[in-house]
């Protein structure tokens, strides 16, 4: 991403809660820039929290993709590529999503040429019907259950090659009895 998009009415946090207020006289491609402490139509009542430190107008910074609100939820611009800051190349996530810690973690959408990741861990064995297993992912993210017959477990996606933990029977009853 060479633009990281300014936040504008309308635009949507990655919480589902969407930009309620811009700026009047302040407007990109037919919507009103948002400012920092703009309303959030959302049941948290939230407002925006974070701006750019040096770009303003009225006196209120001005947010853009990534910049969060009142509850920490991460904003995502309409505007990425179009109009924006530069910030000279680095990684931006264009997506967020929550981990099992209940933290936003920004994730890079596959390029053109890259196909969405997915895994189906299966067991290695005389396939038996049953086996406890608990997959816990790099981001946080886990997924249990017992084997189907065939010995296959469901398919998992991942955001780009990725490494994760399968733990199976014993380890996984011990897993369980950890989160009670």
């Amino acid at each position: 991403m060479k633009l990281i998009g300014w936040i504008r009415h309308g635009d949507k946090a990655a919480c589902g809660g969407t930009v309620a207020e811009g700026h009047a006289t302040s407007v990109s491609h037919g919507r009103s820039l948002s400012y920092v402490g703009g309303r959030m139509a959302c049941p948290r009542g939230c407002v925006i929290a974070e701006g750019h430190p040096s770009v303003s107008f009225y006196g209120k910074s001005l947010p853009h993709h990534g910049h969060r609100t009142s509850y920490g939820c991460p904003l995502l611009s309409t505007l990425n590529d179009v109009h924006g800051w530069g910030e000279g190349g680095e990684n931006v996530p264009e997506r967020f999503f929550l981990n099992a810690d209940g933290e936003w973690v920004g994730a890079k959408e596959p390029a053109l040429h890259e196909a969405p990741y997915d895994e189906q861990p299966h067991l290695i064995a005389p396939p038996i019907e049953g086996v406890p297993y608990y997959v816990v992912t790099m981001d946080g993210r886990t997924f249990s259950g017992r084997t189907a017959a065939h010995g296959l477990l469901p398919r998992i996606g991942t955001y780009g090659e990725d490494e994760y933990v399968v733990y199976w029977g014993d380890e996984v009853l011990a897993k369980m009895e950890e989160r009670v």
